[in-house]
């Protein structure tokens, strides 16, 4: 049975013809965010991912709120290795979109690539990033 979020997560994955559509969350009480969701993963290393506040694409896009866009991983401003998610799904290029769940942003929607390839406009993924920001709102994703 499909969930909704995995329904909203395979209409953008078509709609963007993306190879993998994660969600990442804060968790309040360990202070650390985790990938909770990975459509399509090549292994399972996402969920044993623990990343700091400012550490990592998810880190990075909930201390900022601000929309991380990656077109060549060969342009990331750190080395590969600060940036799992990246490696263990052998993303080429992705686009980190802050998800407000609560006061603060405290999740990321990844739309990823495992090829470099054009990356989504904001007019293509905002319906879906609302959609899964509502659903994480009513509990989704705990």
């Amino acid at each position: 049975m499909v969930t909704p979020l995995e329904e909203i997560c395979n209409e953008l994955e078509e709609e963007v013809e993306a190879c993998v559509i994660a969600i990442a969350k804060f968790d309040y009480h360990s202070k650390q965010i985790q990938w909770k969701y990975v459509s399509h993963p090549l292994n399972d290393k996402y969920k044993r991912m623990v990343i700091s506040y400012g550490s990592g694409v998810a880190g990075t896009v909930m201390q900022t709120g601000r929309t991380f866009l990656c077109r060549s991983r060969k342009d990331l401003p750190l080395v590969l290795s600060k940036y799992p998610i990246v490696l263990a799904e052998k993303l080429q290029s992705f686009a980190a979109i802050p998800l407000q769940t609560g006061h603060l942003f405290d999740a990321v929607l990844l739309i990823g690539y495992r090829n470099e390839h054009d990356l989504p406009s904001e007019q293509q993924w905002h319906p879906y990033a609302a959609r899964i920001s509502n659903y994480l709102k009513q509990g989704g994703l705990s």
